[in-house]
């Protein structure tokens, strides 16, 4: 099922590079979920274990799953924040797709820097933005999803459990190790 969604003609496109085709890694420190929209899969999510306090997340979503994005990426870190080890949570994003720079800024993530001629797509040398989240930009980005001023006090607390209302009964990202598989 991961190849099956990253081998899709406009998710390959997108996240294509030279040094590798898009397919399913099997790593002890990588895990794969699963975003769905009314129980129709959306695309998938990967995060990959640094540290006992760090993870390195990705997002391929359907092009039919991009009005509901916000949602899917919001249960997914929701789900990451829910490790009360973690410190941060990184996103490298190719820079040939500023809408998915601009769909991590979003969700809350912060721009770190950009990593000059990092990889290469087409032949071509581009760069790849890096953009982080902590505990307390998650805070604030929930806070101002919510609507709430956190008055400079967004600190740890039950958020990452959050309701997102009507909208939560038909989507939502889980594991799926072994559905997902191959």
């Amino acid at each position: 099922m991961i190849n099956a969604v990253l081998s899709d003609p406009w998710i390959a496109a997108r996240i294509r590079h030279d040094s590798r085709e898009p397919s399913y890694i099997e790593h002890p420190n990588l895990s794969y979920f699963a975003g769905y929209d009314d129980g129709r899969l959306a695309g998938i999510f990967t995060a990959i274990r640094h540290s006992a306090w760090e993870i390195e997340v990705h997002a391929a979503l359907g092009r039919h799953a991009i009005r509901r994005g916000r949602v899917l990426g919001r249960e997914f870190l929701a789900e990451l924040w829910r490790d009360p080890e973690l410190l941060r949570i990184t996103a490298p994003v190719l820079s040939t797709l500023p809408s998915a720079v601009n769909y991590c800024r979003r969700l809350g993530f912060v721009d770190e820097g950009v990593k000059r001629r990092a990889c290469r797509q087409n032949g071509v040398a581009i760069d790849v933005v890096y953009l982080g989240m902590t505990w307390a930009d998650w805070g604030l980005s929930t806070a101002i999803e919510k609507g709430d001023d956190c008055e400079g006090d967004c600190g740890r607390d039950d958020s990452a459990g959050q309701d997102f209302g009507d909208i939560s009964d038909h989507i939502g990202v889980r594991p799926d190790q072994e559905v997902l598989r191959g």
